[in-house]
């Protein structure tokens, strides 16, 4: 019963969001714009079960992508024009404007550090040895944050894990325009 009550939430957990969602195909035309750093959440896909909660990825290098893509998979770096390549998905960039060159040096580090491993679901979004799409992404910018003095949480609801819609409504990212 609890599996049930969890599964329900997650596929009917999207709030609302003041942004615009581009197809993947816009996204590729413009991934000129992307910059390390940036978060990359896909919509959800009712027809497929692992993509009921939509994805989400960061950029970590102007062309790339570092993901942990689903249950029992390894994390990989991956082009962002090849993972975008999605045609029936649609796509919001969020940036994080205080992602400047100190930051940005640390957050590679963390990249570096945190980046490896198997795909592992985690209700504890401090554990750093566990990590799934958005708990990685969340992970980098808080650790980042806390290596340079601040605290950080763009997670919106400020739960103990953080899925992809929940990047939506922080009030601590701003929406790249494709």
């Amino acid at each position: 019963m609890f599996f049930f009550i969890f599964l329900l939430l997650m596929i009917i957990g999207c709030s609302s969001n003041p942004y615009k969602w581009e197809s993947t195909q816009v996204a590729i035309n413009n991934s000129y714009k992307l910059q390390t750093g940036d978060i990359i959440i896909k919509d959800k896909l009712i027809t497929d079960p692992i993509s009921w909660l939509g994805h989400s990825s960061v950029m970590i290098s102007d062309t790339h992508i570092g993901d942990f893509p689903m249950p029992g998979s390894d994390y990989y770096t991956i082009s962002v024009r090849a993972w975008l390549n999605e045609p029936d998905r649609k796509v919001i960039v969020l940036r994080y404007p205080q992602f400047n060159q100190q930051f940005k040096e640390a957050f590679l580090k963390n990249v570096e550090k945190y980046g490896h491993g198997k795909y592992r679901t985690s209700f504890f979004k401090n554990n750093d040895t566990d990590f799934y799409c958005s708990k990685f992404v969340w992970f980098l910018f808080s650790k980042t944050a806390q290596d340079l003095g601040y605290n950080l949480d763009l997670d919106s609801n400020n739960g103990p894990i953080v899925f992809p819609y929940d990047f939506l409504n922080s009030k601590n990212l701003k929406q790249v325009i494709l």
